[in-house]
């Protein structure tokens, strides 16, 4: 069910155009839209999370922060969700209220990804490969695995790969590979087994990526390691207050942004749009369907 047109530009940007990022990251990109929407008279306030999402007459007549204070607006974006936003939507007061339509399902993809430090840029490993997507057979599996992670498909990233000024270049060499998870299997684990969980399961990810690139001795490599770091679907919740972890959130994707109130829309990955560029291309587009029309 994928797209035809962001199927197209996706074999456009990466088979013809090659893969590119900004060399400040995505911090480049989200300093020009808070800007664009400073200018617009918008307002950015931090740490005052939204506990309910009031409504009278089929519309959101306000929301209330964690503090108890209340902010209203004619239209509202959000962001966090389709099952979380729907989560926070109270029932009317009214009798004759209309009833709350069916909210989005939670998502269940999620995934972990590994981080290696490396004391030097990875080429000197004789790695020259920018990003691997990898499978080792012939059928492809994109679900919630059995087991805590699939490591045997994946993305591999060398990000020191990419072409860099001498003043961009980043200081220490980086090995990234990311691997499908199940939610499940890590979200009950005391702070010891945890522990053990990642300690296991790096070993495991990194084993299995590391065949797709060219051989390098462990004793080698384990020299040339300077730190490691694991997020798992926890820490996907945690930050992101996703459920389950879905970093693409749920698999009911609304087109308009629409859940069922009439002023409040959906932006991000639950509006039908995927990765960090896609939600904030969701966001320009569901501001100006909504906001600025």
């Amino acid at each position: 069910d994928f797209p035809f047109g962001q199927a197209a530009m996706l074999f456009q940007a990466i088979y013809l155009e090659g893969l590119a990022r900004p060399a400040e990251g995505v911090r480049l990109l989200l300093r020009v839209l808070l800007e664009k929407y400073r200018e617009a008279g918008g307002e950015r306030r931090m740490k005052c999370g939204v506990r309910a999402i009031r409504t009278a007459g089929g519309r959101a007549t306000a929301l209330v922060l964690d503090d108890g204070s209340e902010v209203s607006a004619d239209r509202i974006l959000s962001s966090i969700g389709g099952a979380e936003t729907a989560a926070l939507v109270e029932a009317p007061a009214g009798a004759n209220e209309p009833a709350a339509p069916r909210p989005p399902r939670p998502g269940v993809v999620t995934y972990v990804e590994t981080l290696t430090v490396l004391d030097r840029e990875p080429r000197e490993l004789g790695w020259t490969d920018t990003m691997v997507f990898f499978n080792e057979g012939t059928d492809f599996h994109y679900e919630r695995p059995a087991a805590p992670v699939d490591p045997r498909s994946g993305v591999l990233c060398l990000p020191n790969n990419f072409r860099y000024t001498d003043a961009e270049r980043p200081r220490e060499g980086l090995l990234r590979v990311t691997s499908l998870a199940n939610y499940e299997a890590w979200a009950g684990a005391e702070p010891a087994a945890y522990a053990e969980m990642k300690r296991v399961w790096f070993e495991r990810v990194q084993r299995s990526a590391r065949r797709f690139l060219p051989a390098v001795p462990e004793a080698a490599f384990a020299a040339a390691t300077r730190a490691t770091d694991m997020f798992t679907p926890r820490t996907i919740e945690r930050f992101t207050g996703h459920r389950h972890g879905a970093i693409y959130g749920s698999p009911d994707k609304r087109p308009r942004g629409d859940i069922g109130l009439s002023n409040l829309h959906l932006c991000g990955t639950d509006q039908g749009l995927l990765g960090i560029v896609g939600s904030m291309i969701s966001g320009i587009t569901m501001a100006n369907l909504h906001l600025l029309s």
